[in-house]
C-alpha cells in the first residue's frame, strides 16, 4: 500500500479510537505506528540498492516492488504476538496497545493489498524462503515484472 493509504487508514482508526476513549496516547501511539513501521522499507531499499538513492527512488523502488530479497523487519505477525503480551504485562498501557492496533491495522491493510498469501507478513515464513522476494510476494511479483 502506498504511503497515503497508510496515513488515510492511520487517521481513521485513531479517529475512531479518539472517538471510543478519548486517550491521547491510545490515539497518537496508534497513529505513528500505523505510518511509521514501514520505516524498515529503508533498510531493505538501501541494503539492495544502495545509500545513494532519492527519496523519489525510494518510492518507486517499493512501489514497483524492485527487490531480490525483502526482510521487513518491522513487518511481522509475531511482532503481533509479542505485542499483545507486552501489552497484558504492562496493564494494557495505552502507548503500547495504541502502538499494537497501528501495527495490527497496518499489517492487516499491507496482507490485503501485498499479499496473496498471509504467511507472506511471517519473519518465520520469509526466513525459511531465504526473503526471496518473487517466492514470497508472488502478487507483487507481477507488478515488479510488468512496470519493468
Amino acid at each position: 500500500m502506498t504511503l497515503s493509504y497508510h496515513i488515510a487508514a492511520s487517521s481513521s482508526v485513531s479517529a475512531l479510537i479518539y472517538y471510543a476513549t478519548r486517550s491521547l496516547a491510545l490515539t497518537a501511539a496508534s497513529f505513528i505506528a500505523g505510518i511509521f513501521i514501514d520505516l524498515d522499507h529503508i533498510l531493505d531499499v538501501v541494503r539492495e540498492h544502495g545509500g545513494n538513492i532519492t527519496i523519489k527512488d525510494f518510492f518507486k523502488i517499493c512501489h514497483n516492488a524492485r527487490f531480490d530479497r525483502i526482510i521487513l523487519v518491522c513487518h511481522g505477525w509475531e511482532w503481533l504476538f509479542i505485542g499483545t503480551a507486552l501489552a497484558w504485562y504492562t496493564s494494557w498501557n495505552h502507548w503500547i496497545l495504541g502502538a499494537l492496533i497501528g501495527v495490527t491495522h497496518h499489517m492487516v491493510l499491507d496482507s490485503i493489498h501485498n499479499s496473496s498469501n498471509l504467511r507472506s507478513y511471517s519473519l518465520i515464513y520469509r526466513w525459511r524462503n531465504n526473503f526471496h522476494f518473487d517466492t514470497i510476494f508472488t502478487k507483487l511479483t507481477k507488478i515488479k515484472y510488468n512496470s519493468q
